[in-house]
């Protein structure tokens, strides 16, 4: 019986150490993805900022310049 017990006992170490390596793997895996996560949701915001940027000084302001006439001289006839 104490042999039997034995090998149960070390098959469940060895059960328990790949458990612990995948989980360990998957843990890793799971950091990686969540950092790709957070750069491009972050170059997503950024993106979006400078394209509404963009649009609002492509838009008129309302602000009329004076003072923009030709700078041609005056013809004379």
């Amino acid at each position: 019986m104490k042999t039997i017990t034995e090998k149960q006992v070390l098959e469940w170490k060895e059960e328990l150490a790949k458990q612990v390596k995948t989980r360990d793997h998957a843990q890793n895996v799971l950091n990686e993805s969540n950092i790709n996560i957070n750069a491009l949701q972050g170059g997503i915001q950024f993106g979006e900022l400078l394209l509404r940027k963009n649009e609002s000084s492509d838009q008129p302001t309302g602000i009329v310049e004076l003072n923009q006439q030709s700078r041609k001289a005056p013809s004379k006839k």
